[in-house]
């Protein structure tokens, strides 16, 4: 059985920042800020297809709500810097196969 050390998290001096970090560094190896993005992506995607009926549409809407997002959590380094352009590659994708 493994057993976590939390006496960083029950401390006075830890914050809601530092515990994501610890968790994104540790336990998730730098991949959970990336995994925020792309879940996030496809909620976004998800409910705007659901209203508008146009994958284009949503999948142009979803990548920029995530670029904004990226650039939030590469600030609070929870990202590493070339996650920023993952919406990006995704937008540029949408646009190449859908050029009429």
């Amino acid at each position: 059985m493994v057993y976590y050390n939390l006496t960083n998290v029950t401390s006075g001096n830890t914050t809601m920042l530092s515990f994501t970090r610890g968790v994104n560094d540790v336990l998730m190896h730098g991949m959970l800020g990336i995994g925020i993005l792309l879940g996030l992506w496809a909620v976004i995607f998800i409910s705007v297809m659901a209203t508008s009926n146009d994958a284009t549409k949503a999948g142009l809407t979803s990548s920029f709500i995530t670029f904004a997002l990226a650039l939030t959590l590469a600030a609070l380094n929870l990202i590493p810097d070339l996650a920023i352009f993952i919406p990006l590659i995704i937008a540029g994708f949408i646009v190449a196969f859908s050029w009429r």
